[in-house]
């Protein structure tokens, strides 16, 4: 008879740090003063726990910054995205 050794798994959870059970949304606030020419990059995230978030890298200083998914422009931007 063969001896069985102890199998051991990784931690999914490390205890050295707290697990939250409430996930935050990116964006809090929005910027609506943000000019389509100041940015470099935009990010859509969508989650089930939060509204549409949109988060814009500016070109001048690499800052990100929510910008206000209701703004004209943005929506503009969006309708063009999903009809390609």
């Amino acid at each position: 008879a063969g001896a069985r050794g102890n199998v051991s798994f990784p931690s999914l959870c490390p205890a050295e740090k707290p697990v939250s059970l409430t996930y935050r949304c990116p964006c809090r606030f929005y910027e609506s003063n943000v000019a389509r020419a100041n940015i470099k990059h935009l990010k859509i995230l969508s989650t089930p726990n939060c509204s549409l978030q949109i988060v814009a890298r500016l070109k001048s200083n690499s800052k990100q910054v929510c910008i206000d998914p209701k703004l004209k422009w943005i929506q503009e931007y969006l309708e063009k995205a999903l009809n390609k």
